[in-house]
């Protein structure tokens, strides 16, 4: 991710492992924002899942 080239891995390590408060904040943000969406792992209609990046490709890189 361009972040991580801009900022360098030992920062995002950083912020991320060794800031457990920070990360604790991180965690509720990212599941307030993911609140009411559906778990596409779990609900693959309602999270309108396009199947095809799970149809087997040929050599030429096209769809089998």
């Amino acid at each position: 991710m361009h972040y991580i080239n801009r900022v360098g891995l030992d920062h995002v390590k950083k912020k991320i492992l060794d800031d457990h408060a920070g990360r604790k904040a991180l965690w509720e943000r990212l599941q307030f924002a993911l609140d009411g969406e559906p778990d596409p792992w779990f609900e693959q209609s309602k999270a309108q899942v396009d199947v095809r990046q799970f149809e087997k490709l040929n050599a030429e890189g096209q769809a089998a």
